[in-house]
């Protein structure tokens, strides 16, 4: 199973500096979102991929876009922007701070605090046809944690949100991106579909790796970061250098 799954965190034109480096300015957005429509990809989310019963076959020119963490600030210009596509977007919030602000951030990063959507706004993101996923409960990188309170910490999260939203939630996306294997039963068990995760060395259900779209991408690197043949040298482990090399001579 393959198809692109970015992974988006805050779209600011001036971000502040504790959290630039998880921002794109609206421009870069833009960018990002052309090159999508360039590649001929059509956006899809988890809900639409189980309920659709979508095969390998049809994901092949599908495209997921994530954000995570929820912030507030996404309705001044990422939702109003994909609405005006007719895109779609899967949005992970770590549910203990449902209204509240990213603590984790301030603790471990001394990042500014950023408010997160509240139960109206995530409310309204699915009434506008996005999908909302899993983050965990409280954001906790998952490999510190074990047992009975590993699976609390992604079940208590699926349990909140559908209370919230009266709708199964299908996927989580893994705090700090990464899942240690002996989460796989307690995933299932807790009745996602899907997990996402970075660094992953195997790709399945419960491991897909996402896409970081950075300020630093040009509108080639983000072509050839959606490409097949990016997904292809992740698959074999292709340092980062020899990805950039690539870049550069596709782009010449």
């Amino acid at each position: 199973m393959y198809f692109p799954v970015i992974m988006l965190h805050y779209v600011l034109d001036d971000p502040h500096e504790s959290i630039a480096k998880w921002s794109i300015t609206p421009r870069k957005f833009v960018e990002m979102l052309d090159c999508i429509d360039k590649m001929h990809l059509e956006v899809t989310t988890f809900e639409e991929i189980v309920t659709r019963g979508l095969s390998d076959r049809q994901l092949r020119n599908k495209v997921v876009i994530t954000f995570d963490d929820c912030p507030k600030s996404l309705f001044d210009f990422a939702i109003p922007e994909l609405l005006k596509r007719g895109m779609k977007a899967v949005f992970y919030v770590p549910t203990a701070y449902i209204g509240k602000y990213n603590l984790w951030d301030v603790e471990e990063h001394g990042t500014i605090k950023t408010p997160i959507m509240d139960v109206s706004e995530i409310k309204t993101l699915m009434d506008l046809g996005m999908e909302i996923g899993s983050h965990s409960h409280h954001h906790i990188l998952l490999s510190k944690i074990s047992g009975e309170n590993g699976f609390d910490e992604i079940s208590q999260s699926k349990k909140i949100l559908e209370r919230i939203l009266s709708k199964p939630i299908y996927s989580i996306a893994y705090p700090y991106g990464e899942i240690p294997k002996r989460f796989k039963s307690a995933l299932k068990k807790a009745g996602y579909k899907f997990g996402l995760s970075i660094y992953s060395p195997s790709q399945h259900e419960f491991s897909l790796r996402r896409i970081g779209i950075y300020q630093t991408d040009s509108k080639k690197s983000i072509l050839f970061k959606l490409s097949k043949s990016y997904h292809l040298l992740r698959e074999i482990g292709s340092p980062i250098k020899k990805i950039k090399r690539l870049v550069t001579t596709k782009g010449q």
